[in-house]
């Protein structure tokens, strides 16, 4: 992550949030679930990359697979960002 940028600027990137969300719901999951579960794109590596250097996810090898899991951080900012979805659903139209 750029030293200059600010750290919510992570969550900008397309795909950020719904891996947060799939991650909040799902648990630990492999690269390879993650991308069917959320879409393919070449960049979806290094997204996953600066949602690491955030602190908002970890990455561990199991046997061939890299499994990405959610840190304390990354928890608390997808429940808040659960909580935002869940307002907006809910709101009443004017």
């Amino acid at each position: 992550m750029d030293q200059t940028e600010h750290p919510i600027q992570v969550l900008c990137d397309p795909h950020v949030i719904p891996m947060l969300m799939f991650l909040g719901q799902n648990g630990p999951s492999t690269k390879t679930v993650i991308y069917s579960a959320v879409g393919r794109s070449a960049n979806m590596p290094a997204k996953i990359d600066r949602m690491r250097e955030a602190g908002l996810v970890t990455v561990d090898e199991v046997g061939i697979s890299e499994v990405v899991g959610l840190t304390d951080l990354g928890r608390s900012v997808t429940d808040l960002l659960s909580g935002i979805d869940s307002m907006m659903a809910s709101r009443t139209p004017e």
